[in-house]
Order: C-alpha cells, then sequence, then structure tokens
C-alpha cells in the first residue's frame, strides 16, 4: 500500500518509523537510488512527518492539513531548505552551501541547519542533486554531516553511493531505495496522464526502468520515431558513419538552445541504445537455453514486445557483441554527466559503436 500518497517505500516508511520511535532519527542521511522514483518527495514529505504539529513524529503520518505541513508542501517552512542544481550550472554551486565569498557562512545551507528551529522541533536540510556536488561543495559539507545540530536531519539525495565523495558516504546513512515496479509505474503514468493508453504505460515503465522522471521524458512521440530507425539501423549491424553521426547531432541539437536539455536527449539515446543492445543479448541467450533444453515457444509476443522481437530476430552480432556495444551506451551516457564535448561524443560514439559491432578492436578515440 502507498504511502501518503508515494508508491513502493512502504519498507523505508517502517525503517524511518522504528527509528522515531526509539528516539533515534539520525543527523545525516543520503538517500539513493534511481533518478524519478520518489526520493525527493519522500524527503519532503519525511519533513511534513517531523513537523507535523497534530501528529506525533514517531507515527510517520502527518496530517497534511496543519500550517507546518502546508508549509512544508509549499515549500514554505522557515525550517525546511531545499537546495538543488540550478539547470544552467553543472555542479551545485558553493555559494548556496556556505552563502557568497564575502560572506561565508552568513548565509546558505550550512548556515540555515545551524540556526535553532523556529517550530522548536527540529531543521531539516534537503540536498537533491547531490550527485552534483564537487569537491569544493562536498568539503564545504563535511563538518556539517559530521556535526549536525542536534535539532536538524540533513538528507542528500543522489543515485548511487558511487557518485559520493567518501568522506560524504561516511558521514551519512544510506537508504537505499528500489526501482519501482514495471506494474506500478505503469499505474502511475496512467493516472498521471503521461501515456495515451495501458499499453503505452507499460511500454514506458518498461524502458524507463521504474523511473516516473525519465518515463515523463520518454512519452515524447519524436524520440521514438528516431528510435525505431536508429534501432533499425543497430540491428542491422551497419551504421554509415557520415549519416549518423549528422543525423545524431541534429536531433540532440533539436532539444533546445540550452545545454542542459540537449544533455539531457543525448542521455536518453544513449540509455535506450544500452537497453536495445541488452535486449537482444537477453533474446540471444535465452535463445540458446531454449535450443539446449529443447523448449517449445507457446503462443506469440505481447504487443508492447512485437517491435523488439523482429529486432532481435534481425540482430545476427552475437550476446558479446551486444553487451560490449551496451557498455559503450554506457559509457557516453556518464561521459555526458562529465561535460564530455557533445560533438565530439557524438562522433565518437558512432565510431566505437561501428567497430564494437562487427567485433574489431575499439579504438580509444576518446575517454569515456
Amino acid at each position: 500500500m502507498a504511502w501518503q500518497g508515494i508508491e513502493g517505500h512502504d519498507a523505508i516508511v517502517d525503517f524511518f518509523r522504528r527509528a522515531a520511535a526509539k528516539g533515534r532519527v539520525s543527523g545525516s542521511y543520503l538517500f539513493v537510488g534511481p533518478a524519478g522514483i520518489g526520493k525527493r518527495t519522500f524527503a519532503l514529505k519525511l519533513a511534513q512527518a517531523l513537523l507535523c504539529q497534530t501528529r506525533d513524529e514517531s507515527l510517520m503520518d502527518p496530517c497534511g492539513t496543519c500550517s507546518a505541513c502546508v508549509q512544508v508542501a509549499a515549500g514554505t517552512h522557515p525550517d525546511v531548505m531545499l537546495v538543488s542544481r540550478p539547470d544552467d550550472r553543472a555542479f551545485i554551486p558553493v555559494e548556496l552551501l556556505i552563502g557568497e565569498r564575502e560572506n561565508r557562512l552568513g548565509s546558505g545551507f550550512c548556515r540555515h541547519v545551524s540556526l535553532k528551529p523556529y517550530s522548536n522541533r527540529r531543521r531539516v536540510g534537503i540536498i537533491d542533486d547531490a550527485d552534483y556536488l564537487n569537491a569544493e561543495g562536498a568539503n564545504a559539507l563535511l563538518k556539517t554531516l559530521e556535526e549536525p545540530p542536534a535539532d536538524a536531519v540533513l538528507i542528500l539525495i543522489g543515485t548511487s553511493p558511487a557518485k559520493q565523495l567518501p568522506t560524504i558516504r561516511s558521514r551519512c546513512r544510506q537508504v537505499r531505495f528500489s526501482p519501482l515496479s514495471i506494474e506500478t509505474a505503469a499505474k502511475l503514468l496512467s493516472a498521471l496522464g503521461w501515456a495515451s493508453d495501458a499499453e503505452e504505460a507499460e511500454r514506458l515503465a518498461r524502458w524507463s526502468g521504474g523511473s516516473l522522471t525519465q518515463a515523463r521524458e520518454l512519452a515524447d512521440p519524436l524520440l521514438w520515431e528516431f528510435m525505431k530507425r536508429w534501432q533499425a539501423a543497430l540491428a542491422r549491424r551497419s551504421l554509415d558513419l557520415f549519416f549518423w553521426s549528422k543525423e545524431l547531432r541534429q536531433f540532440v541539437d533539436a532539444a533546445g538552445k540550452e545545454a542542459f536539455p540537449r544533455r539531457r536527449r543525448l542521455q536518453q539515446l544513449a540509455s535506450l541504445s544500452a537497453e536495445f543492445f541488452a535486449s537482444m543479448a537477453r533474446a540471444e541467450i535465452q535463445g540458446r537455453l531454449d535450443a539446449a533444453r529443447d523448449v517449445p515457444r507457446l503462443g506469440g509476443p505481447a504487443a508492447s514486445e512485437r517491435p523488439m522481437q523482429a529486432l532481435s530476430a534481425a540482430w545476427q552480432g552475437g550476446a558479446e557483441v551486444a553487451v560490449a556495444c551496451a557498455e559503450l551506451c554506457l559509457a557516453v551516457h556518464a561521459a555526458v554527466d562529465r561535460n564530455a564535448n557533445l560533438a565530439t561524443l557524438i562522433d565518437a560514439w558512432a565510431h566505437k559503436l561501428r567497430l564494437a559491432m562487427v567485433n574489431e578492436p575499439v579504438v580509444p578515440i576518446l575517454p569515456f
């Protein structure tokens, strides 16, 4: 069942309920898990539970109607501060954490959590996009994380512990959020109106790995029209480098004038391509297993699986080649996060894929 309208994380609710009942809510947490599964929403709902004026925090059941709950939901509660990476910045600016250079520690996140709570209960500080803390930002947080005020709760939200500096990981209690199930994600997509029908909701949920954020981004007909052509070319294992480098660049550039939407679009292409190759590998391996066990195929594929089955039939590269290509696509996704030049990255990606798909050694053109 959903907790306060949040699906899929009931075990974590129980964890916090037990901690609050014993008076053992920690000062610093690191929420990790795939993007778009409700970690930020959960953090804000937790803030409501800790500050609710009518329900004890040990119940983890905020009323949602008292002035504290309403203020947290509106983003105006004086004891709650949410910091996130601006869309036009590669990292969280250190000024958001410790104030402007001429007034260090006079404002910002660390200053906020050090003050006495207005509510006489707690201060809650939330850092979204903690994956984008650079070394300067992370170091600015260390003392606050190591010795948080007794009445403060700090929550950092990221996708993986590996993306945090060891000094951050060692000072926070990690809380791992699992991806939403395909069924749950599909249900939410339909309820939110982000899918036109149940079949599209299931397709988006499956391709997004249970991430609502990614599913919403993927609900773009232009993206799927492009991917249909791109996947067909990949299945044939024959890439015209000049043509596809140009096509990829133009499609990425069409995402917008700002860098952020263009980088997100390239990451979408890389993620979907990685999943395509993973599907090819799974189909190849499953085919080998079925043949070895002489397992008959009963019935036909579901409607949402038929296009991929047709591409699988065209793929003749084998599972090992498909895995190598998937790894290249994942490396491209990571390189975007490291601010690689997009045009150079696209050219290198297409070239390396063409080599990998014919089982040729991949020349290290770009360190991604």
